[in-house]
């Protein structure tokens, strides 16, 4: 039996690789939720969420929820968009993606007349609820349907969620559901931070000005995907006033646009996601380089040597 163990600045991670076989799991589904806990941290509160986004394979959302769950010292817990596939399947993906975003738009036209409204949902009805939800709304997102489920049965506990690409319109849209079931209260303990995010829009309800848990923008000004998001695009060509809080730079390593800047450990290692989620959870806010770059061959490593045990929580 071998372990890792290595420190900055007093973080001290204590790796041990017969326990990380029993917490490391590779998704087999869309919408499989799996935890992921390298640091053996043992912290409960905040629950904690990555979903990933379009184009992943299922041992690459392994390593990014992996890899998060040492840099923030908590668990994180998979929610699985599928990929249709990184070829041809990536057609399936747009085409989903577009649905996802259409509905985000839509679902924004209401969200207003949440504010103040009683549940829908009475709290000794909601297990009923779950369990009947795939009767009351149509689903072609199964991520969305479970990252919902996850969001409503822990909807007591303070919640997080990192979303990247389109995962920030599956969780707009889980949220916009959230809303509308539990009324704009019902997002008081959910706070997101997006990551390259092109959702248009987002429950108003989960400002903080409304009594919501609020969320923090990061985003590269040359990532074409980011872009798609109309507040993103009217900053790049210098408007503004729509722009919401987050850290929005240009990467340096490409041109004006390009699909470079999308990639997840770049927003995660540069950007002030990592700062603002580590601050927030009462940790020091620094990171060295080196140990980023110890946790991501941690992370790597471990996935890929261990296979992860097959299966959903």
């Amino acid at each position: 039996m071998f372990s890792y163990c290595f420190s900055f600045s007093g973080l001290h991670f204590f790796i041990n690789n017969r326990s990380i076989l029993v917490s490391v799991r590779i998704p087999t589904q869309d919408g499989s939720v799996n935890c992921y806990d390298l640091g053996n941290s043992g912290a409960t509160v905040p629950r904690i969420y990555f979903v990933n986004g379009i184009r992943v394979m299922p041992r690459e959302h392994s390593e990014t929820a992996a890899y998060l769950s040492l840099l923030i010292e908590h668990p994180v817990w998979g929610v699985y968009n599928q990929t249709a596939g990184q070829k041809l399947g990536s057609i399936v993906d747009i085409l989903q993606c577009i649905l996802d975003f259409a509905h985000t738009s839509v679902a924004r036209t209401t969200s207003s007349n949440n504010l103040g409204k009683s549940p829908k949902v009475p709290e000794n009805k909601i297990d009923e609820f779950l369990r009947e939800i795939e009767k009351k709304y149509h689903v072609w997102n199964r991520a969305t349907l479970e990252l919902f489920r996850q969001l409503v049965i822990h909807r007591h506990e303070r919640q997080l969620i990192i979303a990247h690409s389109q995962g920030n319109l599956i969780t707009s849209n889980a949220l916009f559901v959230l809303e509308d079931v539990l009324g704009a209260a019902g997002l008081s303990n959910i706070r997101v931070y997006s990551l390259a995010s092109p959702a248009p829009a987002w429950p108003v309800g989960l400002r903080i000005s409304n009594g919501g848990g609020g969320r923090q923008d990061n985003a590269f000004m040359n990532d074409m995907v980011a872009l798609l998001r109309p507040h993103n695009l009217a900053k790049k060509i210098g408007v503004d006033r729509f722009q919401n809080a987050g850290d929005f730079r240009t990467y340096s390593g490409s041109g004006p646009v390009a699909l470079a800047p999308h990639d997840v450990n770049k927003i995660i290692e540069s950007l002030n996601f990592l700062k603002s989620i580590r601050r927030d959870l009462g940790l020091t806010p620094d990171l060295s380089p080196d140990f980023l770059r110890k946790a991501s061959e941690i992370a790597q490593t471990q996935i890929s040597s261990t296979g992860g045990a097959s299966g959903s929580w």
